[in-house]
């Protein structure tokens, strides 16, 4: 393949994009702050890198997959950060999902040096990582984005250069998120209801999965509810982060939005009720609790 790709955050999703890449030919170098998921890389035919310094000087495209901008700041810019150690017209690409902003400054701090950037927020979960099936929504120049274009679609097939300017991959991701978050609070306020009122909740499930009120998301997450298998495949905590994201963009354009306020309000309920580490369909909880009911099978 010729090209060396590093990695920087080994978590769910981070450690199943290294698999991939591997699987892909490419020389690869990861690193994280925790050595363990370092050493299963390393087991599977990476390299181990001690320092972000030294991840930066070995690789030509380095991907960011950490959870927040503070980490994405402190792994990236900061002055032992993975650019501090990146050749010039080498690639940073950052999958994490932050705000407009936020990427806009980790882009002008790069460029400093040198370093191009790419903002490629990602979509698919744990799953769709595993699968190499991710959505990247790559914003970035056209060089840029045919000189790592085959890294991208690598970890994620359904690649997509959204734009040309720094900013709009998080803009994207940012509506998706919108549009998860509503549609789960949407998802768990029906059914909480429809349970309460008498109907068979697995047959009300069956018939909105034929109607017009189905979505990807409920079609998804139906089946666990129903199960009552809340285990972590998308935390429920990491959907205020991105609601937060959403907020801030649409007060910086003079969008209101208000059902993603409302909806924020009700993960921040459900965070503040314990559920934060659990599924983000555990917001189905704070309705099933306030109403004496639980979506379940009779």
């Amino acid at each position: 393949m010729g090209k060396k790709v590093g990695l920087i955050g080994l978590g769910n999703m981070g450690k199943n994009m290294a698999k991939n890449l591997l699987k892909g030919g490419y020389d690869l170098t990861v690193y994280d702050v925790r050595q363990e998921p370092v050493d299963e890389a390393v087991a599977l035919g990476a390299k181990g890198a001690k320092t972000l310094r030294e991840l930066g000087q070995a690789c030509d495209v380095i991907f960011c997959m950490v959870l927040n901008f503070e980490q994405v700041e402190a792994s990236t810019v900061s002055a032992d950060g993975v650019v501090s150690g990146m050749k010039p017209g080498s690639i940073l690409i950052v999958t994490s999902t932050i705000a407009p902003s936020e990427i806009k400054s980790v882009a002008a701090h790069a460029a400093k040096a040198g370093v191009r950037v790419v903002d490629s927020p990602v979509s698919g979960g744990v799953k769709g990582s595993a699968a190499g099936t991710m959505t990247m929504m790559a914003a970035c120049d056209e060089k840029t984005w045919r000189d790592c274009e085959d890294v991208l679609k690598c970890v994620g097939s359904n690649a997509t250069k959204v734009g040309g300017d720094i900013g709009i991959g998080q803009v994207v991701k940012a509506a998706n998120q919108l549009l998860v978050s509503v549609h789960i609070v949407a998802m768990a306020e029906a059914m909480v209801m429809a349970t309460a009122a008498g109907a068979d909740p697995v047959m009300t499930a069956e018939i909105i999965k034929k109607s017009v009120g189905r979505s990807y998301m409920f079609e998804e997450k139906i089946p666990l509810i129903l199960e009552r298998d809340f285990a972590n495949r998308g935390a429920l905590d990491i959907q205020i982060k991105d609601l937060n994201i959403c907020l801030k963009t649409g007060n910086e354009y003079n969008v209101p939005l208000p059902t993603a306020a409302a909806s924020r309000e009700m993960y921040v309920m459900a965070n503040g009720m314990g559920y934060g580490r659990e599924d983000l369909c555990a917001i189905v909880k704070v309705f099933e609790q306030a109403s004496g009911v639980e979506v379940k099978p009779k």
